[in-house]
């Protein structure tokens, strides 16, 4: 195997490994902010939202919410890779020539959090 192979594969694994990470904490933390007391074990969810399928000790109800914040989580990262695809298109053809650009055409309620008070 060529170096280049190896380093994509390692690569490919820690990008891999990070998404999941991040998607996980993010289902805790909103679960957290929704659940305040009733919160389960944190163990219990990433099992879950590892392996749905399998048995669990959650609740129906928690198993719902889990697996709501999952879906929300992957239509942000869908929102933003579409975003990100736009906008490679939309710079090639030369209608935008920045992020602010776009942002101000496309999501103009992000782009009024930057935009500086003379």
């Amino acid at each position: 195997m060529t170096q280049f192979k190896i380093h994509n594969q390692v690569l490919i694994q820690l990008l891999r490994i990070t998404a999941e990470r991040e998607t996980m904490d993010y289902i805790i933390q909103e679960m957290k902010q929704d659940l305040d007391d009733d919160m389960p074990a944190e163990e219990l969810v990433r099992a879950f939202a590892k392996a749905p399928d399998k048995p669990t000790k959650l609740t129906t109800y928690h198993q719902m919410i889990a697996m709501d914040k999952l879906l929300e989580c992957a239509e942000i990262n869908c929102r933003t890779l579409c975003d990100l695809v736009r906008y490679q298109y939309l710079k090639q053809a030369g209608i935008v020539n920045s992020v602010d650009e776009f942002l101000q055409m496309f999501r103009p309620e992000v782009n009024s959090d930057f935009v500086e008070d003379d």
